[in-house]
């Protein structure tokens, strides 16, 4: 079978129980998309995300990254394959300082054996100068270098997300995803992020995007797909996903604004 995408749902369906969290969702994310996935409350966003990243298995159909199946794969594997991810409840080390974040965001870059690290060979040295750089660049990036030694859980909430991206950015992914990112920022913060993202896919980086926010939506995405009780009710474009009737009714309401 030929795989289109970068990321391939098919069929995608998850059952707890007598409930069905997802049914028959297909989905599709190109190499170098801005891809939305909306819905109202317990549509199955998180859900989809979950099943993505290996933290929960469909109970039937496929997803394939890169032609890879990574349906039964567990969340390590799926990491080292290029996947990345944010979570709707920032899950930052609140104990460590936002540069510690960045650090251990990292681990899996790691090449150095534990005999070089032990005996400090140069591979050790130079791989760790690498680490520091990259975290130090990422602080840069999203405007956190002033916080750099700040403990995460005393860090404002808007500092948090944008740091819980950068970590995500550490492993350096193929693909991102990001799950409601700018939940609790203001509109300026939001728009700052939304060009963030388009910077991500400037530079190759393909980006799944689940956003209640439809500013970011019609900012940064391509495509969007929309659940609804499971189900993937429609995708297009922006500009015909806020025309579509089924759309409005499930979630957006007769109020554009909402």
């Amino acid at each position: 079978m030929q795989h289109k995408g970068l990321l391939e749902l098919t069929s995608v369906s998850r059952h707890f129980g007598g409930l069905a969290a997802l049914e028959d969702v297909d989905m599709l994310v190109s190499q170098g998309q801005i891809v939305g996935l909306i819905g109202p409350n317990g549509a199955g966003k998180t859900t989809t995300i979950n099943n993505i990243t290996g933290l929960d298995h469909p109970t039937s159909g496929q997803i394939y990254f890169n032609s890879q199946p990574i349906h039964k794969a567990s969340p390590h594997v799926i990491t080292n394959m290029g996947i990345a991810r944010t979570y709707q409840n920032i899950r930052l080390f609140g104990d460590m300082t936002a540069y510690e974040n960045l650090l251990i965001g990292q681990h899996k870059r790691g090449e150095a054996s534990l005999f070089e690290s032990i005996f400090m060979l140069p591979r050790h040295f130079s791989q760790e100068r690498e680490l520091k750089n990259r975290a130090t660049e990422l602080l840069e990036r999203f405007n956190l270098a002033d916080v750099a030694d700040v403990k995460a859980s005393n860090l404002p909430y808007g500092d948090q997300r944008r740091l819980e991206i950068a970590r995500a950015l550490a492993t350096n992914p193929q693909l991102l995803l990001l799950d409601e990112p700018t939940a609790g920022m203001n509109p300026t913060e939001t728009r700052a992020v939304g060009e963030q993202i388009l910077q991500l896919r400037d530079e190759g980086i393909t980006v799944l995007v689940i956003e209640h926010d439809m500013s970011l939506i019609h900012q940064v995405c391509d495509e969007v797909y929309v659940l609804n009780f499971g189900r993937m009710i429609t995708h297009g474009t922006p500009d015909e996903i806020r025309q579509n009737e089924m759309v409005i009714e499930a979630y957006l309401g007769t109020d554009e604004g909402n």
